[in-house]
């Protein structure tokens, strides 16, 4: 292989590894605007839900008369 056809196999690595770098960052962007944080608000309804329990989907059609 001579020293051209190297440099051009590194430029074309360098190419395809700064093409993963941004793919990468545009990732990382898109799960930083997913993430938020949760309302303190939220937690004590999820706490009291929990605290309270679930029913089944039979359950609640029978206690609220609807069907699903």
């Amino acid at each position: 292989m001579s020293e051209t056809e190297l440099l051009e196999r590194i430029a074309d690595d360098l190419g395809f590894l700064k093409n993963k770098v941004i793919e990468i960052g545009e990732y990382l962007e898109d799960l930083d605007i997913d993430l938020h944080q949760v309302k303190p608000g939220y937690i004590k309804k999820l706490k009291k839900i929990k605290k309270e329990g679930t029913i089944s989907s039979d359950d609640f059609e029978e206690k609220f008369g609807v069907r699903f």
